[in-house]
């Protein structure tokens, strides 16, 4: 019998309905949102994730701590089923998820020789029993090579500084096809050197300009912009959320904000159906002529950096480099 792994519970039934005789486990977490630092363990890690989410209203902290446990559960049973098969996908959400299991079974070596790994190079969730049953035939042994960068990947990502993430663009990731345009897209989520704007809160601006006002229609412009999109609505609305905030939102007119899922339905209405424009600043922001960090309150994890407005690690993207905190602003 196989167990296999996924990114969550869309990709996650679709294959328990095609791929018969087969257990399935769902990797839910959004690996790019909140800490994810340096830990004992799994279980400490997974107690650190469901406090961070269930902070941002995302769940209750009881429920979150048990779906966690339970999917740890799953994972250390892992030895017991005749293969493991990991499926996921091109994108950011799902090459994070991928080195994090793969640096566990990298630490479990009587479960890695029965590893098996299918990389798609499309959205799994959006597949169908036929088209899920081509992307099978992608299935390969995972090799050495695979977990080592997994485990290097994985090990940068947490410390508490982003200098050996960026590093990884200097190594040779082919081994995990997907990894480097994932390391790079990640980098772009640091604030930029022109304005201090992470790529998501700048593309968001961008389409405010341009004429989209609604919520409900920036999520899909904005991901629209992505090579491969990997940020889920949840996510977005924190950041569209953020962008509101006080003492110097940068877009007003999101007065049923901020987003929580146990919005009532007339309020989430209110809150896809507002009008949002840029303030004064955002359009000065946005412009490259005013720098974000000068105006917010900056509190916030990126993988194992905690970034904030006195140790603000920044990304230029023009020349592919990191700008450490206390460097002079680029223009």
């Amino acid at each position: 019998m196989d167990l296999i792994i996924t990114n969550g519970d869309v990709a996650g039934e679709l294959l328990r309905k095609t791929v018969q005789g087969a257990e399935v486990l769902p990797w839910r977490d959004v690996l790019h949102d909140g800490p994810v630092p340096e830990t004992q363990d799994l279980a400490e890690l997974s107690r650190l994730r469901a406090d961070f989410l269930a902070a941002k209203g995302w769940g209750s902290r009881d429920a979150l701590e048990d779906a966690f446990a339970a999917r740890d559960r799953g994972l250390a049973q892992a030895s017991v089923f005749d293969r493991v098969v990991l499926w996921f996908e091109h994108d950011l959400y799902d090459q994070l998820q991928l080195i994090q299991i793969l640096d566990w079974f990298g630490r479990e070596p009587k479960a890695e020789a029965q590893l098996y790994l299918v990389q798609a190079d499309d959205f799994l969730g959006r597949q169908t029993p036929e088209t899920i049953g081509k992307l099978a035939e992608l299935e390969e042994p995972v090799f050495d090579q695979q977990v080592a960068l997994a485990k290097r990947a994985w090990e940068a990502l947490r410390q508490p500084t982003p200098e050996a993430w960026h590093a990884l663009l200097d190594e040779d990731l082919s081994p995990l096809p997907f990894l480097k345009s994932a390391v790079r897209r990640l980098l772009e989520e640091l604030p930029s050197t022109k304005s201090g704007l992470s790529r998501t809160e700048r593309e968001i601006l961008k389409a405010i300009r341009s004429g989209i006002a609604r919520p409900r229609d920036l999520f899909g412009a904005v991901q629209a912009q992505e090579e491969a999109a990997f940020m889920g609505d949840w996510s977005f609305w924190d950041r569209l959320d953020g962008l509101a905030s006080e003492p110097s939102p940068l877009l007003d007119g999101l007065d049923a904000g901020p987003f929580r899922p146990e919005m009532k339905q007339e309020d989430w209405q209110s809150y896809l159906d507002a009008e949002v424009r840029l303030t004064v600043i955002g359009n000065e922001v946005l412009a490259g002529r005013e720098d974000y960090a000068r105006h917010a309150t900056i509190d916030r994890w990126w993988g194992g950096t905690h970034l904030t407005n006195d140790a603000l690690w920044r990304w230029d993207a023009a020349n592919g480099a990191l700008v450490p905190p206390g460097a002079e602003r680029l223009n």
